[in-house]
């Protein structure tokens, strides 16, 4: 094996979820040696957990050095994690998944089968999903809202399991906003993509980290991220109010003309006053989302900050975008 250029990489993100690595890297362990023998590496990415999550890293290091880890000096956030884990991933065919298990290491085999084909990426698709209903119901009508409002040539998924060559990867690693949404970036790319039907795990330990509160600001970041077309649409809505208000007051003066009668009620103008200030602040609440990833941009601050590597882990060194950390040059 050539340790710089292993023929897989598998990138996971690690939140609170020392319960789960060992199991993780024993079943990606026993895959990956049948797909490759000993040409691959685990990268995981410690994103400022609070358990004891980065000394199981380094213990998995200790037993097998496949296993590589960075540790993030402090919460940077799920899908700035999986940008990390690959940035300094060096395989030739690079995997992303969740640490949870939810994603089956075992699924591995199926996605390299259809990149054989000749796809650039190859992303999962969950057959019988183990979530509640609600969670399914709300996660399916918001990937189809967003798919309706972003402009990508494939759809955008719920999942990060999926598999990339080399070159897609590197164009990713290109892309540098900080309000990111991994899935979005990968569907906006191009390249030849396709999906392969998978079956969804359970978690293995602990409880899921998307609180309400998490899905519902990830769901405003990904749509302010990758479509404008809100912003037209609250022109189109702020039209359609103003013809109906104008229809109205030519119904009023016609009606007087006609019958005598002028429209009196407080309550009426009151909720029609309510009404409008309450649309006049959530369309400025839509423009302010905007104009705040503008001032998160301009600031031009790195991604993350890598606190800490398992020993001997330097990343890949060439290509690295500007503003990366570079991972040769931290203290372990």
């Amino acid at each position: 094996m050539d340790p710089t250029h292993p023929q897989y990489s598998v990138v996971a993100a690690v939140y609170n979820e020392a319960e789960n690595l060992p199991t993780l890297c024993a079943r990606l362990r026993t895959v990956l040696t049948g797909l490759a023998a000993d040409s691959w590496e685990i990268v995981l990415v410690d994103d400022g957990s609070n358990d004891q999550s980065w000394a199981e890293i380094g213990r998995l290091h200790h037993e097998d050095p496949h296993v590589q880890g960075l540790k993030f000096s402090r919460n940077f956030g799920h899908h700035v994690a999986l940008a990390a884990g690959i940035e300094g991933a060096r395989g030739a065919r690079i995997v992303t998944m969740d640490s949870d298990l939810q994603d089956r290491p075992e699924e591995i085999p199926a996605l390299v089968a259809k990149m054989g084909e000749g796809y650039d990426v190859v992303f999962a698709v969950r057959g019988e999903r183990q979530h509640s209903a609600a969670k399914r119901l709300t996660s399916h009508s918001f990937f189809w809202l967003l798919n309706r409002l972003s402009d990508v040539p494939y759809p955008i998924t719920g999942s990060v399991f999926r598999i990339m060559s080399r070159r897609f990867v590197d164009e990713l690693s290109r892309l540098r906003e900080h309000h990111r949404f991994f899935t979005g970036l990968t569907a906006w790319l191009g390249f030849a993509q396709t999906s392969v039907e998978v079956t969804h795990g359970r978690r293995h330990a602990g409880e899921t980290k998307y609180t309400i509160g998490r899905m519902l600001r990830l769901a405003l970041d990904s749509i302010t991220s990758f479509s404008a077309k809100p912003l037209f649409y609250v022109v189109y809505l702020g039209g359609a109010i103003s013809l109906t208000a104008l229809l109205f007051a030519l119904y009023i003066v016609i009606r007087y003309f006609v019958t005598g009668y002028t429209t009196q009620g407080w309550a009426s103008l009151m909720t029609a006053v309510t009404f409008l200030n309450g649309l006049t602040l959530m369309v400025l609440g839509i423009m302010g989302q905007y104009v705040g990833r503008v001032f998160e941009e301009v600031k031009n601050r790195p991604l993350y900050i890598v606190e800490s590597t398992t020993p001997g882990y330097e990343g890949r060194r060439e290509g690295i975008p500007t503003g990366q950390v570079r991972l040769g040059d931290l203290r372990v």
